[in-house]
């Protein structure tokens, strides 16, 4: 019943792959020629931070990944889906769940931000922000798919949604020159709008909008916020988190959020604080106890 999932999955890939690269680069050109960008590295860097990831994606975390969701499929699912409509609606529903639980995390555990942080380092916004990555981000969202095969979903069918909502995920990011208001839209997805808001670092947009696809996560969460006219978006990692990081520079992007975790560690000769700086929240410190 399945079997053809996997030519579709091939497929979607050797269509989307040169397209997901052409579309970027198109806006890129379109943002330098309107003298949108000032940041004119940005975009190499998180190419480049794209080709890092990749390599432990290939060597292991790919074969890995699928190996891990076919045995928990074979060996311990509680139910067994079928390959209709509805199972796929149902699929992409729970991936988003999981989705919105894995980023959230990311924002609210240090030593995860340190991964999933460094995609939020570029101060300005557009596709090419979507494919910058941590070289370790496959520790965070390993856990996206990992644990979805319990509930019945076969594993070619939860890497085609992956697909497919990366690839979402993507357009999220576009310039704010596009879909500056989508209050429609806003209603059920994820738009553009909603996830500049997520990239912001303003107070107010703080830790909101953590769904890929579907909002109503986020409102049933309460992490939801839209774009206010008062409130443009600054965008980037807040300035005590950042201080030191050039976004320009693929060693800081990748490693600078690390190096400001280890250096707060070594401040403190207390184990406890040692280790509630590895576990709390990007803000914490010890003047913060409660």
């Amino acid at each position: 019943m399945f079997s053809n999932l996997i030519g579709l999955l091939d497929k979607i890939a050797s269509i989307t792959t040169p397209l997901l690269f052409s579309v970027i680069i198109i806006e890129l050109l379109f943002l330098f020629i309107r003298k949108k960008i000032k940041l004119k590295l940005e975009g190499l860097i998180s190419l480049i931070s794209l080709a890092l990831g990749t390599i432990p994606y290939i060597l292991f975390y790919a074969s890995l990944e699928l190996n891990f969701m076919t045995w928990i499929y074979e060996n311990f699912r509680f139910f067994t889906l079928d390959n209709n409509w509805y199972t796929w609606l149902l699929g992409f529903i729970c991936y988003d769940f999981m989705w919105w639980s894995v980023h959230y995390a990311g924002h609210k555990i240090r030593i995860i931000w340190c991964i999933h942080g460094v995609h939020h380092t570029p101060k300005e916004m557009n596709m090419s922000v979507a494919i910058r990555g941590s070289l370790f981000d496959f520790i965070q969202y390993f856990h996206i798919l990992a644990w979805l095969p319990l509930l019945g979903f076969n594993p070619y069918m939860l890497l085609i949604i992956d697909v497919t909502a990366r690839l979402y995920g993507v357009v999220t990011h576009l310039n704010e020159e596009k879909f500056r208001k989508t209050p429609l839209l806003n209603k059920f997805l994820i738009t553009p709008m909603l996830h500049r808001v997520h990239h912001s670092s303003n107070n107010i947009y703080l830790d909101t909008n953590f769904s890929n696809m579907f909002s109503f996560w986020d409102k049933i969460f309460k992490t939801y916020q839209e774009e206010l006219d008062e409130v443009k978006p600054i965008y980037g990692i807040t300035e005590s988190e950042g201080q030191g990081i050039n976004t320009e520079n693929i060693l800081s992007s990748q490693f600078g959020l690390l190096r400001e975790l280890i250096k707060d560690i070594k401040s403190t000769s207390n184990l406890g604080d040692k280790i509630r700086y590895i576990i709390m929240p990007p803000d914490w410190s010890p003047s913060k106890k409660t």
